[in-house]
Parts: C-alpha cells; sequence; structure tokens
C-alpha cells in the first residue's frame, strides 16, 4: 500500500478528525483528482465544522484546476456540485461541454443558466435527444434569453418525437404568440433570411408578407408561436398559407383570428388538405355553417370530422343526398346516411 493510498483510506474512514479538517482545509498532499472527490464528499459531513470548512475550501480554490478536473476526471458527485446555482461560469460551462455528464445533472443546472449558457447547452443536441427534459427545464429559467427560446421551438417542432415532451395546449400557445415581442421578431426574421440568402434561387419562395419582406419558405421556419402571431390578422395570401400549417394551432387561429369572407371559409371547407380541427371550427360560426354551400362542403370533405358530418347531411337536397350516397371520396357513414335519407325523400 502506498503512502498516498494508506493516506487516502485514513481521511475516508472518518476515524481521524484532525486528518478530515486538514482535508477539509486543503492541506493534506493529495493531487487535486484525489483531494477535490475527498473535499466534495465532507460537505455533507455530519460534522458541521468539517462540512462549512470544505464547503469554505472549495469556494476559493483555483478555478482553471477545478474546470480541469471536471472536464477529464470528476466522478458524478463532483460534477453535481460544481452545477449548481451560484457557482462559477467557468465551471458550469465545464460540466454542460463534458460528453459524459450525466444528463440529470444538466436538467437540474438548466432552469439556472444564464443567457450564454442557455446557448452552450441548447447546441447539446446529444444531450436533449438522450432527455428531453432538459428543454422543460430550460423554458421554466425566468433569464430565458429569445435565442434560446427559438431553439427549443424547434427541438418541438422538428427534433424531438411528439411523445418525449409534454405538449403545449392551444391556451399555451396563444400565451407564447402574445408574449412574442417585435425585439424576437426581428431576431427571428433576420436569421430566417440569412438562411434563405444561403439558399438557391428556386428554394426561396414566393414574397407573401410584404409588411415584413418575409416569403413562403421564410415563413415556414419561424418557430410556432411567431407563426400563430403571424396568422392573426393576415392577409389572404398568408392566410391560404398557413391555413395548410403543419401545426393545428397556426391553422386554427387563420380562422378563428381574422374576418373571412364566405366565399373563403367555402373554399377552406372544400380543401382536403387543411386539418380537421380546422373543419371543426367552422360550424362553431353560425353565420357561416347557416350557408348551404359551406354545409355541403364540409359533408363532402372526408377531413372533416363525421359527427360533424353526419349532423350536416340531413340538410342535404335530394339531388346532393343522391350524389353523395354515390361519392366514394366521402367517408362511407356520410354515404350510408346519404343513400338512405335519399330512398325516403325521393
Amino acid at each position: 500500500m502506498t503512502q498516498q493510498t494508506s493516506l487516502l483510506d485514513q481521511i475516508l474512514s472518518g476515524t481521524n478528525r484532525n486528518l478530515q479538517v486538514l482535508a477539509a482545509q486543503g492541506l493534506v498532499p493529495l493531487p487535486p483528482e484525489d483531494l477535490l472527490p475527498i473535499q466534495v464528499a465532507l460537505t455533507v459531513s455530519p460534522d458541521r465544522e468539517i462540512a462549512r470548512q470544505a464547503e469554505e475550501t472549495l469556494k476559493n480554490v483555483d478555478t482553471e484546476m477545478v474546470a480541469s478536473f471536471l472536464r477529464e476526471q470528476a466522478g458524478e458527485r463532483e460534477l453535481e456540485y460544481f452545477s449548481r446555482p451560484g457557482r462559477s461560469s467557468a465551471l458550469i460551462e465545464a460540466v454542460i461541454r463534458r460528453a459524459d455528464s450525466p444528463r440529470h445533472i444538466l436538467a437540474q443546472a438548466a432552469s439556472t443558466l444564464p443567457a450564454d449558457l442557455q446557448e452552450i447547452l441548447v447546441h447539446r443536441q446529444d444531450a436533449i435527444l438522450d432527455l428531453p427534459e432538459i428543454l422543460v427545464e430550460l423554458e421554466k429559467n425566468p433569464q430565458l434569453s429569445s435565442y434560446t427560446k427559438r431553439r427549443i421551438w424547434e427541438y418541438r417542432e422538428h427534433l424531438l418525437p411528439k411523445d418525449k415532451v409534454p405538449a403545449k395546449s392551444a391556451e399555451e400557445i396563444q400565451a407564447e404568440a402574445d408574449a412574442v415581442t417585435e425585439e424576437e421578431m426581428a431576431e427571428a426574421i433576420a436569421e430566417v433570411k440569412a438562411k434563405s440568402a444561403l439558399e438557391s434561387e428556386d428554394e426561396q419562395g414566393n414574397l407573401v408578407d410584404e409588411d415584413r419582406g418575409l416569403t413562403d419558405n421564410e415563413i415556414r421556419q419561424l418557430p410556432v408561436p411567431m407563426r400563430v402571431k403571424i396568422a392573426r390578422k393576415a392577409s389572404r395570401q398568408i392566410r391560404a398559407m398557413l391555413i395548410r400549417d403543419p401545426n393545428s394551432q397556426v391553422a386554427v387561429t387563420v380562422i378563428t383570428s381574422n374576418a373571412l369572407p364566405d366565399s373563403e371559409v367555402e373554399a377552406i371547407a372544400n380543401n382536403r388538405g387543411v386539418c380537421e380541427e380546422v373543419l371543426a371550427e367552422i360550424p362553431k360560426r353560425r353565420e357561416w355553417i347557416k350557408k348551404y354551400v359551406i354545409a355541403k362542403a364540409l359533408v363532402k370533405n372526408p377531413k372533416t370530422p363525421l359527427p360533424i358530418s353526419m349532423k350536416l347531411v340531413p340538410r342535404m337536397s335530394t339531388k346532393d343526398l343522391r350524389d353523395l350516397g354515390k361519392d366514394k371520396n366521402t367517408s362511407e357513414g356520410v354515404r350510408q346516411m346519404a343513400r338512405r335519407l335519399y330512398l325516403n325523400k325521393r
């Protein structure tokens, strides 16, 4: 047994209080990779004086030396200790950047990180895919930067399976859209425009938002809450694009937050490229659903939720019932009901 191993054993055994006090003070002849784990362990010693002394010593230890230790040699206990709120940014950064840092430690740190460390963590795609809870904790951060917020939205929309993070409710998405500032919108637009500038001319899209100078492709690249914001009080050209948005809340906002003429509502009701949630909104407006052409369009659209279609079928004319009964593009339930009603009416 070497002298160094013997010294370590004596300290860890706890039989020699004086030796533990010296270790807590950093006054034993051990290299940092051996002494630092002991001092971290001593911070939870039942001996309050030893615990206090270890904490005090660790507060004043050389930052670069500890950072080097964290990057290469630290174990889970030390990584967790030095990543707590209030620690030096250099030490927390060393923990975040370390490839094998336990993911739960990164999640614990996420809710208190300053903006510069948030950016480092949000680029740890490997860790976030391993533990999506990191994003949930980041979103709780009261210092959340607009850059980090956009990256979180991107993860939610494009990178993470939908079952890996809690889904946002319609109310939460609308609240996020309400909270988007003009400065945040300008930053996001500048980002997508810079990306667009690198694309070929064929990929750049058509200008649809003259006020902001955005093309359809650029709008599609904006995060969901920003697309929701744009969908409110949108021009007809933007509405025609966003009504087919892959995120149902964006599409629903088009129909709930704009004054649409009957002709546009009819076109939406006929559109098989829109989501069920949009079609389900139309009957909620009496002035729309009382129009026969709109009701008929909903009945014929196989994407319309079946309970809505079935409720509207009895309103159809005899001729339309006959046609619906033969239309293989409508749902089977609608065809059967239409045939039965047609036979009763003819």
